[in-house]
């Protein structure tokens, strides 16, 4: 069976419930960057070993976040129970044009020690076999930087014995303590990459990239065999050996919650891929799933109105073994 192992953190998510009288309520849920993409890349390739390596406390809650990834058909046989830890926690307020903004509570969370309790070469051993490896600039901004130095070693090492690895900036910049600090470790995690996923607007703040072509030039000469640049409304373009693939910006009919749009976009990317899709049907079924999300509430959208909302929009995928 093919798989898909995500490295990161997921936190319980609160979000307001906006009343006109009465106290402040919120619904609950589990989201994370790299745990919804996985998700995601579960729904549209259901035989897909999807696998997520991080670290939850021993407490009821982190007990019920780990049984609600199994929920969603996440392996959870990597995560790492710790006792002196909890999950981390984040409330979410999203505007009235779908645009959200966050309040975390994650500095205690145990994800942020999820490679500090083995060796390099004992990750290596527990994490493979596995096809590919999706990681983030988040999953690396909540470590420490001994630690995210240990990351990049395990994933250097899992390169090496053939799996692919992906990786997407997600830069947020109060993770970092200055911007000089990301691009360093950013730039270190492309160098350990096949696959990545920047968006035009993080490498023009962060690299002052201004175009396309030198987004491109600089994955590439970090080792990127494939490159995924996110452009808004300019579409999103691939270049993967030498050929040049493009998907143009279709809008949604509404806009409701922007919050996984690009974690449903890389998530559905991968598993495409994985699943033997070209570069170009990858795009387009990513991009899809990703206009689809949007216009529902929340991270993760519901699974049955997932099968309605995507009936018969995505591509065949041929290799589901």
């Amino acid at each position: 069976m093919t798989s898909l192992l995500a490295i990161g953190e997921c936190m319980l998510e609160l979000r307001p419930q906006r009343k006109a009288l009465g106290p402040l309520t919120f619904d609950s849920a589990f989201g994370g960057d790299v745990y919804n993409a996985l998700v995601y890349a579960k729904r549209i390739h259901p035989k897909l070993d999807c696998r997520f390596f991080s670290a939850v406390g021993q407490d009821s809650l982190s007990e019920s976040m780990v049984s609600a990834w199994a929920e969603q058909g996440i392996n959870t046989d990597y995560v790492q129970r710790l006792w002196d830890k909890t999950i981390g926690m984040y409330a979410i307020n999203t505007d009235h044009h779908g645009e959200r903004s966050f309040s975390y509570w994650r500095s205690e969370a145990a994800a942020r020690d999820m490679v500090s309790r083995h060796s390099v070469e004992q990750l290596i051993e527990i994490l493979a076999p596995v096809d590919m490896v999706f990681f983030s600039g988040i999953t690396l901004a909540i470590l420490s930087g001994h630690h995210r130095q240990k990351l990049l070693q395990v994933l250097t090492g899992l390169r090496q014995q053939g799996s692919t690895i992906a990786f997407d900036p997600n830069y947020r910049e109060r993770l970092w303590d200055n911007q000089q600090q990301a691009k360093t470790w950013l730039t270190r995690a492309y160098q350990c990459s096949d696959i990545a996923l920047p968006g035009a607007d993080e490498h023009e703040l962060l690299f002052q990239h201004q175009d396309l072509e030198t987004i491109t030039a600089f994955c590439v000469q970090c080792g990127c065999d494939e490159v995924v640049v996110k452009q808004g409304e300019q579409g999103t373009m691939a270049f993967a050996g030498t050929q040049w693939f493009h998907e143009p910006f279709v809008p949604a009919e509404r806009q409701v919650d922007s919050t996984a749009a690009g974690d449903s976009f890389a998530g559905s990317y991968l598993a495409s891929r994985l699943a033997g899709l070209s570069v170009l049907d990858s795009l387009s079924q990513a991009v899809t799933v990703a206009r689809e999300v949007v216009q529902c509430p929340g991270a993760i959208m519901e699974p049955a109105e997932f099968v309605q909302r995507l009936q018969g929009q995505l591509v065949c995928l041929p290799n589901q073994e």
